[in-house]
């Protein structure tokens, strides 16, 4: 395997962590090795200390996948300052959280592959995202190497032109025409997801939400997991559960009336700052006990 040692600039870093906390799915880890899909490649990923082990990327693309250049210095303390900008004090509950995953990273991941996994991902658990995936690459995907049974993800092509029966299969339910819909329109369109990658932050989100299956909370997680939107901020049931619990005295709404998905976005980034996809991840990443496993 190839090998990158971090510098002390790039710790800490937590592999585990980045990849098993909602990011990305599909990924399967045997014992400290992960596998899976990146932009096209089968891609086996392990971490030992401050070295990182790998194969199927370049080192170039290691360290932009795995968030390695980004200047977390720099980014807790911008999160930390707007804080007190508007508390006027440090906040407490988000240092605890944040001292329990501050090794994590927002992954970049290809923004054809991480639009069909957040399209797969409504309503739906990790473990069942991941399952889904899976299945959707060895229904549909191409196969990549040697092993005839390791696939990438179909093009938009070649997903448009799947059966809802067939993708159904896949476990997608009521996703399947949605996946078909939005592969047609991005293989009719190819050079959408490029134009989106040029747009500020709310032209992208509302240009990902003509696409089917595509509301806020998918278009959010696209933004920050591919498109380097770092104040893209997705609201699901767990962000909302600890916003409505240790947040909302801030945001002057009813009691027990509940926060509308705009309101707690547009907090978070005026309350975190412009990094304020990174503080939701910090807060996403942390059970009340436990890290994710």
């Amino acid at each position: 395997m190839n090998l990158l040692k971090l510098s002390e600039k790039k710790l800490p870093f937590d592999l585990d962590l980045s990849l098993s906390c909602g990011q990305i799915f599909g990924w399967k880890r045997d014992g400290d090795t992960w596998k899976g899909v990146h932009d096209g490649s089968i891609v086996t990923i392990r971490q030992k200390e401050n070295l990182i082990y790998y194969e199927g990327l370049t080192k170039n693309q290691v360290i932009r996948f795995l968030g390695l250049e980004d200047p977390m210095d720099e980014i807790i303390g911008s999160i930390r300052n707007h804080i007190i900008s508007y508390n006027h004090e440090p906040d407490q509950f988000f240092e605890e959280k944040y001292a329990r995953s501050e090794g994590i990273r927002i992954l970049r991941q290809n923004p054809w592959e991480c639009l069909v996994s957040f399209i797969c991902s409504a309503n739906s658990n990790v473990r069942t995202i991941s399952r889904r995936i899976s299945l959707i690459l060895e229904e549909t995907g191409t196969s990549c190497g040697i092993n005839s049974n390791e696939h990438v993800f179909p093009d938009p092509g070649r997903l448009a032109g799947c059966s809802e029966t067939g993708l159904r299969r896949c476990l997608t339910g009521y996703r399947a025409p949605y996946l078909i819909k939005t592969a047609a329109f991005i293989s009719s369109h190819p050079g959408f997801l490029d134009q989106v990658k040029e747009m500020e932050y709310k032209t992208a989100k509302e240009a990902l939400m003509v696409l089917p299956g595509v509301g806020p909370k998918v278009a959010d997680c696209v933004l920050l997991f591919a498109f380097n939107h770092l104040n893209a901020v997705p609201v699901d049931t767990r962000i909302r559960s600890i916003v409505e619990k240790h947040y909302a005295v801030h945001m002057k709404v009813s009691q027990g009336r509940k926060i509308p998905y705009d309101t707690i976005g547009n907090f978070c980034r005026e309350y975190f700052g412009p990094y304020a996809g990174y503080a939701q991840q910090f807060l996403y990443a942390t059970r009340d006990n436990e890290k994710i496993k």
